[in-house]
């Protein structure tokens, strides 16, 4: 039987639930209080600053959600390209821009202009995985906001009861322990922010570094039964 991609097994959407979850907490605490995980805040500040005519803070929150935008946009062009030219790196390549961009985070200084642009950053990548991490095991698991994942949980909790499948019972499983890495993810973000404030984000950086190994040990694992088949 042919392994799995690394990219959608459960070991990768926890290293990244965890990543997602941190950063959520270190933006907040070590950022400016903002979460940049997620643009629904941001696009309904957007549409109050519209509507009250606040034009300095429409840029604001114009500059994650772009970021944002273009986060997703990387990630379809990356694949357009990889996929044009039978490139299987396109998981890893999305990684290595990823822990690249929060390297850069955990050495600018903290200060007005450099909260912003950190948090841009950080909106940029959680587009970026939150578009090329899109399924694990089957099922759509977002690993950046948990909203989702708990209306999962709480379907196939649901199913499960009345089904008496062992399928439904191991899905509702993985969708709880999602949402309890999330927010574990955040515990350990608001306790290294609070401890190493803005090199923080190096964990982060350490954690999507693991997930890299992990979808690379598979992709020789799937090469290998391919040159034995």
């Amino acid at each position: 039987m042919k392994p799995m991609q690394g990219s959608k097994i459960y070991p990768t959407a926890v290293m990244l639930t965890l990543t997602g979850g941190f950063l959520d907490a270190y933006t907040y605490f070590v950022r400016g209080k903002v979460f940049a995980n997620a643009q629904t805040g941001n696009i309904i500040k957007l549409g109050i600053a519209l509507a009250q005519g606040n034009h300095e803070k429409i840029i604001d929150f114009l500059m994650p959600i772009t970021a944002f935008c273009i986060g997703i946009l990387v990630v379809l062009m990356i694949e357009h390209i990889f996929k044009k030219k039978n490139i299987r790196y396109i998981h890893r390549a999305v990684l290595a821009i990823e822990i690249v961009s929060l390297l850069v985070t955990a050495f600018l200084p903290d200060g007005e202009v450099t909260n912003v642009i950190c948090n841009i950053i950080v909106s940029f990548v959680c587009a970026m995985q939150m578009e090329a991490f899109k399924t694990f095991l089957g099922q759509a698991i977002a690993t950046t906001v948990s909203t989702g994942n708990l209306r999962k949980f709480i379907e196939y909790l649901f199913k499960a009861f009345f089904s008496k499948q062992k399928e439904d019972r191991t899905t509702t499983l993985q969708y709880f322990l999602i949402v309890i890495l999330f927010i574990t993810g955040v515990i350990i973000g608001t306790l290294s922010s609070e401890a190493l404030n803005i090199r923080a984000s190096l964990i982060p950086v350490a954690m999507l570094g693991v997930t890299y190994i992990i979808i690379t040990v598979r992709y020789r694992a799937i090469l290998k039964a391919e040159r034995e088949n």
